[in-house]
């Protein structure tokens, strides 16, 4: 536990002369900069700002991972071609680490661009927003999209920028069509469409509609639970046999 905790003190320190945090701090203040000045000149309800919002945030996210995985990989590439993490005694410990960083990250910044979009947008319409939109949208937005971080950080060491933020790129786009009626009947088994049919459901139960894909869901729930403890397996264990010679 010792050594998991110093890997956790060793990477926040590195990452503080990168990127990162600051990804994390922008992603969530464009987001709802872009999203209260949509909702000022629309003229649609405050139900269907809320639920622009809450889509856009969940399209957004592929992306997002994409490059925060990316920054990570390209941290330990320059410091030294991965031998930071290559030489230590469990690599187990070490991918781990930085998946926590990610995820905590992830979460905050989810919960960042709800307050920051959700406070200001209350007094903006007279919509009184309640508590559980400011914990459930992150939450959900945040667990549907942890089989995302495990993806990217794999993509991220083995293929390097190009292939990993292309990958992303895309996924957003996919996770955007499979709100639509393309994705219905199908999104619930591919990982990209989670992320938003997850926050579109949860924010009609909030408001206390009808919603007429219950099964789905369940499904959903379950893929999602599987697929994700898959991901994060595969990449221990990938981890644990790279050589940190692919990602030039």
């Amino acid at each position: 536990m010792k050594e998991y905790c110093r890997c956790l003190k060793s990477d926040i320190y590195k990452l503080r002369h990168s990127w990162y945090f600051a990804v994390h701090l922008l992603f969530p203040v464009l987001g709802a900069v872009l999203m209260l000045l949509y909702s000022r000149f629309s003229s649609g309800s405050a139900r269907n700002k809320l639920a622009a919002f809450v889509q856009i945030i969940a399209a957004a996210f592929p992306f997002a991972i994409s490059i925060v995985c990316q920054i990570i990989a390209e941290q330990e590439l320059q410091a030294g071609h991965f031998q930071n993490m290559l030489t230590l005694p469990d690599r187990k410990k070490a991918i781990l680490s930085k998946l926590a960083i990610l995820l905590m990250s992830g979460l905050f910044s989810a919960a960042l661009s709800a307050v920051l979009f959700g406070v200001p947008f209350s007094y903006m319409t007279g919509t009184k927003l309640p508590v559980k939109f400011f914990i459930l949208i992150p939450v959900v937005l945040w667990a549907g999209n942890i089989m995302i971080y495990g993806l990217h950080l794999i993509l991220a060491f083995r293929f390097g920028r190009n292939p990993g933020i292309s990958i992303g790129v895309m996924g957003s786009l996919l996770s955007a069509l499979l709100q639509t009626g393309m994705g219905d009947g199908r999104w619930f088994v591919i990982p990209y469409g989670l992320g938003i049919r997850f926050a579109e459901s949860t924010l009609i139960s909030i408001f206390h509609l009808p919603y007429a894909e219950n099964r789905e869901i369940q499904t959903g729930i379950l893929f999602c639970i599987a697929v994700t403890c898959g991901i994060i397996g595969l990449a221990v264990f990938w981890f644990s046999r790279y050589s940190g010679t692919s990602s030039d």
